[in-house]
């Protein structure tokens, strides 16, 4: 990972950087495997103290979170609960890739469904049994969903 950090109408604070890295780097190995950038910037207006994150991934998503308190370390805490939502949200659309539609074409209820079988699997040599066919459909079903 790397990292750039901005301090807006305050002093700079190596305490406060390795904070934010350490909380970053450990929710974000969890849902990420390619290289990501992270530009954080701390801002303290009057009694308001925020965090903008901006993680750039490496498999094209970019991601946007802020969050603003009265304490800096209560504000990268809620700022990360708000980044690990993201990042799971993220992480779920990647794994339900299959679109309904895709799913619906593997239906045999579909009146578009075509199902072709191998030259060398001949269908009426092997006996159906019941059980076979509700496995099917169990399993259908659980994918529709």
């Amino acid at each position: 990972m790397h990292f750039r950090f901005a301090f807006k109408h305050m002093d700079t604070s190596p305490a406060l950087t390795r904070y934010a890295e350490e909380k970053i780097t450990e929710r974000v190995t969890k849902f990420v495997t390619k290289p990501v950038e992270a530009h954080v910037t701390f801002t303290v207006d009057n009694l308001n103290h925020s965090v903008r994150c901006t993680l750039t991934g490496g498999d094209g998503f970019n991601l946007e979170v802020e969050h603003a308190c009265g304490d800096m370390y209560g504000s990268i805490d809620h700022m990360m609960d708000k980044m690990t939502s993201q990042l799971k949200r993220h992480k779920e659309k990647l794994k339900g890739h299959k679109s309904k539609r895709q799913l619906r074409l593997l239906d045999p209820m579909d009146k578009n469904y075509a199902f072709s079988a191998p030259r060398e699997f001949d269908i009426e040599s092997e006996p159906v049994d019941a059980e076979d066919i509700l496995k099917f459909e169990m399993a259908r079903r659980r994918m529709a969903r």
